[in-house]
């Protein structure tokens, strides 16, 4: 495989601990962290390019990450820091095409795993030093690196702790008399009971593939209870045929669309479409990451929705290995170095300042927009969003550090996705789903 990480199980939550006082700089390394950001002043005006994947820069992780360049701007008037910010799935396709043209661009915001091997591949990113990154400045979780850290080498560093819940809409719930699930079989009655009040039970982004695999990986854990399991398939030390917890698994798929589980039309629906059905009260529930914590403080969005904002945790399934604190947890989105960037050590020094405790990690949980991939330090002023969010972090037992399609080459996350959207479109049964998956595995390249 290209891929030669060895990805161990991530530490136990406890490693996640709050620790107060963490953002704040102190002693000899705080002097050197402001000479770095204030010694551009006396310099030759720079303009920087950062492309992000964060269009809404008035909330969420697009305000998070434009404080953070207004920051540094502020630091560094003779450096210009210009946002090119569009949505995720073109954001995917024009990062593409600038890895192909190699456009001059200073920082990009990466996906870790596969996608992020692809641009490494191309040589369009730039390798970091690990020991940079170590120490009370940056503060990053232990194992938040493994994504992003390919044949022993670093090339990117994650901005989030990213794992899979479900967001819920409780005035939906409540007004017609469906209990918040905690089993499979209970999400299957929930969602038969909105449908039959013409009702979406679920939202989802089917268009873009990547969350049914989210989905089949966090059911399979809650199957085997071995969050290791679908990864040590990818990786060939196992098979997903010989394996029967991914053939229940699949089945399992197969239920949620029998019930008409999502949307009618789920198929071509974006992941803007896919979270308006919701936050619109269209849709009882929104299976979706940590990532979008920032719902509950939008005030773009209406207070009715804010405030009726819930947060679950995947329902256990019936018979299954797996506990309700095992988490489909990962370091997803971060950021990366470009190696077509005009200006190599003025980009490094404004990615380094972004990355340290006290900008990114700070901003994105002070504003609620996400759960930084660092230690951060409570507010008290957080919502209850953030606290259901942390309460199930802290309580987490086990998860995997990696998502499974991104576990392996770029080559097998194509044919994963592929193989999904067949069975997701209703092409193929869950055997077939699941003898693909074994295919596109040991298809991939020793």
């Amino acid at each position: 495989m290209n891929m030669k990480i060895t990805y161990r199980k991530v530490n136990l939550i406890t490693t996640f601990v709050l620790m107060v006082g963490i953002l704040a700089a102190c002693g000899s390394d705080n002097t050197k962290e402001d000479s770095q950001s204030t010694g551009n002043k006396e310099n030759k005006s720079v303009t920087l390019r950062l492309f992000s994947n964060q269009p809404d820069r008035k909330s969420g992780q697009g305000l998070a990450e434009q404080m953070v360049v207004d920051n540094y701007m502020k630091e560094n008037p003779n450096v210009k820091i210009e946002v090119e910010a569009v949505g995720d799935e073109p954001f995917r396709n024009k990062q593409k095409a600038y890895m192909a043209s190699n456009e001059p661009i200073d920082i990009t915001m990466v996906h870790s795993g596969a996608d992020l091997n692809t641009l490494i591949q191309a040589k369009f990113v730039t390798e970091l030093n690990p020991k940079d990154y170590e120490g009370q400045n940056y503060n990053f979780f232990d194992g938040a690196f493994k994504s992003f850290t390919f044949d022993g080498k670093l090339y990117g560093l994650p901005r989030n702790s990213d794992y899979e819940i479900i967001y819920y809409n409780k005035k939906l719930f409540s007004d017609n008399g469906v209990k918040v699930p905690t089993t499979f079989n209970e999400l299957i009655d929930a969602a038969k009971t909105f449908r039959s009040k013409d009702i979406t039970p679920m939202s989802t982004n089917g268009k873009e593939l990547w969350t049914f695999g989210l989905l089949f990986q966090d059911f399979a854990q809650r199957v085997n209870g071995d969050p290791n399991a679908i990864l040590d398939a990818v990786d060939q030390k196992k098979s997903f045929t010989e394996d029967d917890s991914f053939l229940q698994t699949a089945k399992l798929m197969k239920q949620f669309m029998d019930v008409k589980m999502f949307q009618d039309a789920y198929m071509t629906a974006d992941y803007g479409s896919s979270q308006n059905l919701f936050t619109q009260g269209k849709a009882a529930m929104w299976y979706m990451g940590s990532w979008e914590a920032g719902m509950a403080s939008n005030e773009k969005l209406s207070a009715d929705f804010r405030n009726n904002l819930g947060v679950m945790r995947v329902p256990l399934v019936e018979d299954g290995k797996g506990k309700a604190t095992d988490l489909l947890a990962w370091n997803g989105g971060g950021y990366a170095l470009t190696t077509s960037s005009i200006h190599p050590e003025e980009a490094k020094k404004f990615f380094d300042y972004m990355m340290r405790a006290d900008q990114w990690a700070k901003a994105a949980w002070d504003t609620g927009a996400a759960v930084p991939a660092q230690k951060y330090q409570l507010t008290g002023k957080e919502s209850e969003v953030q606290k259901q969010l942390t309460d199930i972090l802290n309580n987490g037992t086990s998860m995997p550090g990696a998502s499974f399609i991104d576990f392996g080459t770029p080559g097998f996350k194509d044919d994963v996705q592929n193989a999904l959207g067949k069975f997701f479109a209703g092409t193929a049964t869950s055997e077939q789903l699941i003898a693909d998956f074994q295919a596109a595995a040991a298809k991939q390249k020793k």
